[in-house]
């Protein structure tokens, strides 16, 4: 890989007394990248290890891998600490912001900077992943885009969906039902 970087470079670096020590540092920074890539294949190993481990594992969760699971999880803690899901989403920082001034109301409050900022972004960008691979909230996104629905908006709603199904999941110590909305709770009432 080194070897194709340096040659590559010897077209496009415009200094040619230099060549033998860019093709050095070339091959440290590919050296340094394949070490890093072998550290984050390992320490997502270890990471699935533990997930596995867990009591409640989210086994058929709609969307995200072990990995950015664990790391929700790991921010959450006990579940049983959250007595509502509302107190569940709070923490997280996936719910409105209040702001209130005497007669004034904000008609569409932004979303709170409460809790872990890069579990907001895994909360996103599972949102993201869900709205392109999943069915159910690929309909949700597009029935609700064509009713002129903002396009932010209906994402932090599936936000909000999948976090629900998190809450529950992990509450109860259900596996995921992909006909839960249509069950409702039949099936929750039965476990």
């Amino acid at each position: 890989m080194a070897s194709r970087i340096i040659e590559a470079a010897k077209g496009t670096v415009g200094v040619f007394q230099k060549q033998q020590a860019i093709g050095i540092k070339i091959s440290i920074l590919a050296q340094k990248i394949a070490s890093l890539q072998e550290t984050i294949r390992e320490i997502e190993k270890q990471i699935t290890v533990i997930y596995n481990s867990l009591p409640n594992k989210l086994q058929g969760f709609p969307c995200g891998r072990d990995t950015s699971l664990a790391a929700i999880i790991s921010e959450i803690g006990d579940i049983h600490r959250f007595a509502t899901l509302k107190k569940f989403l709070s923490h997280l920082g996936w719910c409105p912001q209040s702001f209130q001034t005497g007669g004034y109301h904000m008609e569409h409050p932004r979303m709170s900077h409460a809790g872990n900022k890069h579990v907001r972004r895994l909360i996103w960008m599972l949102s993201i992943h869900a709205i392109t691979r999943v069915p159910r909230y690929r309909q949700y996104f597009t029935t609700r885009v064509q009713e002129g629905k903002a396009k932010m908006h209906i994402l932090i709603a599936i936000g909000r969906k999948l976090l629900s199904v998190l809450y529950t999941m992990l509450k109860k110590g259900i596996p995921y039902d992909p006909n839960w909305e249509e069950n409702g709770h039949l099936a929750a009432a039965r476990h």
